[in-house]
């Protein structure tokens, strides 16, 4: 009998194939925001919380958009 043949995976558990195919249709929507006023001004916005040592902590905006409560 045959084997099969073992096809690679990442840590996920995703098969590369699939991983691909998503990176082909990611990339370009995301280079486009990257590009956009919006995503330089996220980029910024990262940054400054970066630098504040905020990068463990769950911002008030997210917390609203993600109707997260204060015990989370």
């Amino acid at each position: 009998m045959p084997r099969k043949k073992k096809i690679p995976r990442n840590d996920l558990g995703i098969p590369e194939y699939e991983m691909e195919s998503l990176a082909r249709v990611l990339l370009p929507i995301l280079k486009k925001y990257i590009d956009s006023d919006e995503g330089k001004r996220d980029w910024q916005k990262w940054q400054a919380r970066m630098k504040d040592g905020a990068n463990c902590t769950v911002s008030k905006e997210l917390k609203e958009e993600l109707n997260l409560s204060d015990k989370n």
